[in-house]
């Protein structure tokens, strides 16, 4: 029997902590980080990533913007960059295996989401067709995306319902003297 106990206690010693998905759909959102409103980067607003270089929100029923076009995708707010070609997502609390996002896009070259890993290395990515008037997904998926860029071929493209699966981190629930006590 206390072998049995040994083997059941080993096996909590290294338990892996539940992941997870995270949605960011961009709703209710200071104005200071609206485009019309204060312009202020969104940066690091969300808990565990950060945004750039110049990401804005655009919010339909106060300073509207053109969402017959650019439709949110959840209520009324998407998140734009309107000087840069491209939103960078930095995951600040770790690594993450899936990356997803509601897009519209109208450059003419569709919209590519990528992900990176800590070395800049790419480890994932997809592309979707231009859908002005409507909002398509896309998603990647791939171990240890440290950062998620979407890009199209200008600043022609809003995303909403931004989402993210941070990966699973071993926690130690006992120690080897907690083992051996059972014998």
């Amino acid at each position: 029997m206390k072998k049995l106990y040994a083997i059941l206690a080993l096996a909590l010693l290294s338990v892996s902590a539940a992941s997870a998905l995270e949605v960011i759909d961009f709703e209710g959102i200071p104005q200071d980080y609206w485009y019309f409103g204060g312009a202020v980067n969104l940066g690091s607003y969300y808990s565990g990533v950060t945004f750039g270089p110049t990401t804005y929100i655009l919010e339909t029923q106060i300073y509207g913007y053109n969402d017959a076009s650019y439709p949110p995708h959840s209520p009324v707010s998407v998140a734009v960059s309107i000087s840069d070609p491209n939103i960078r997502a930095d995951f600040t609390t770790g690594t993450v295996s899936h990356v997803g996002v509601w897009y519209t896009s109208g450059a003419g070259t569709g919209l590519y989401l990528e992900g990176y890993d800590a070395g800049n290395n790419l480890v994932a990515s997809t592309w979707g067709a231009d859908n002005t008037g409507t909002n398509s997904f896309l998603e990647i998926n791939g171990a240890g995306i440290a950062y998620a860029i979407i890009h199209d071929s200008g600043d022609f493209f809003t995303i909403d319902d931004f989402e993210y699966t941070p990966e699973s981190t071993a926690t130690q629930v006992g120690t080897w003297s907690d083992v051996k006590a059972l014998y």
